[in-house]
């Protein structure tokens, strides 16, 4: 997952034909489906690296991912459609549990499909509530998907959520625009878990953490719970990416003091791998948070 494997939409197809199912359902969109389990990992994704496949291999769950070639936003009527054989054979049914899941342009999709399997579990990380602009003026990223087409079907995900068991929203809000989408899930049957300074690219930072596993796990069985969320976010402490991102937002910030309190927790963890270049780090840091304030003068 993550890495540069270009074959690795290949290799899924191969395994959904031998344990499943495979479909092109358009010229955009596939589906590959893995028989595994009596659970369902439903994931939307894109791009050639995935991460349902590894997660649901390690929950021993069966596996649809729906995988869009591009920035689609999962908007095709043969999209829908496909969507509408499934629940009407029966397929969401066969399962003892159904989690749907993604992440950015994934969980809208996520969200917004999840209405075709009632009662399944929702794991959104920073989702997307809609792009039409009648919902979201404010929203000035991703300029070319305003002109598709947003209803009626599988179109606003803070609706379509309404059928599930259970939603769980995972979002950044330091991050202005993906927090206000956050914020339009209001069902109460939605947990909103906060990540602060996780930065533009909560997925990849969750799979940097090694929490996609048991966050899924946790969603599947509608136990992922704050506190128990309190206690996986805590892999922050030792996880440098997330600590660089931090640590440059406060030198940005120019706020001297918290860049000590956090150099010298670094340093202080057990699992610091190289002590020299945390002291570099915190070096650096201070120097440039000096040049901001002699800047600003």
């Amino acid at each position: 997952m993550f890495e540069q494997q270009g074959d690795q939409l290949a290799a899924l197809q191969v395994l959904s034909d031998e344990l499943g199912f495979f479909e092109d359902v358009d010229v955009r969109h596939r589906a590959f489906h893995v028989t595994r389990g009596d659970a369902l990992l439903v994931t939307f994704e894109s791009g050639p690296k995935l991460w349902g496949p590894d997660v649901a291999e390690a929950l021993d769950a069966s596996l649809l991912v729906i995988h869009a070639s591009g920035p689609t936003w999962f908007r095709s009527p043969a999209l829908f459609d496909f969507i509408d054989d499934l629940t009407d054979e029966g397929f969401f049914d066969d399962f003892d549990k159904v989690l749907f899941a993604g992440a950015g342009m994934g969980a809208y999709g996520a969200g917004a499909f999840s209405v075709a399997a009632p009662g399944a579990e929702v794991l959104l990380m920073q989702p997307i509530a809609t792009l039409e602009r009648a919902k979201v003026p404010w929203e000035m990223r991703n300029r070319k998907a305003w002109s598709l087409r947003w209803g009626p079907r599988y179109s606003y995900a803070p609706r379509s959520v309404s059928a599930a068991n259970h939603v769980t929203v995972i979002s950044d809000p330091t991050e202005t625009l993906d927090a206000m989408h956050a914020s339009l899930f209001q069902e109460d049957h939605t947990t909103q878990l906060r990540i602060p300074h996780a930065g533009p690219r909560v997925l990849t930072t969750l799979h940097g953490m090694k929490l996609l596993t048991p966050l899924c796990d946790a969603a599947m069985a509608s136990a992922l719970t704050p506190r128990l969320f309190a206690k996986l976010w805590r892999a922050r402490r030792d996880y440098r990416p997330y600590l660089k991102g931090l640590l440059k937002k406060l030198t940005k910030g120019d706020r001297k003091t918290l860049i000590r309190h956090l150099c010298r927790h670094t340093l202080a963890r057990k699992n610091t791998p190289n002590l020299g270049r945390e002291l570099d780090l915190m070096s650096d840091a201070l120097d440039k948070a000096k040049t901001v304030r002699a800047q600003s003068l």
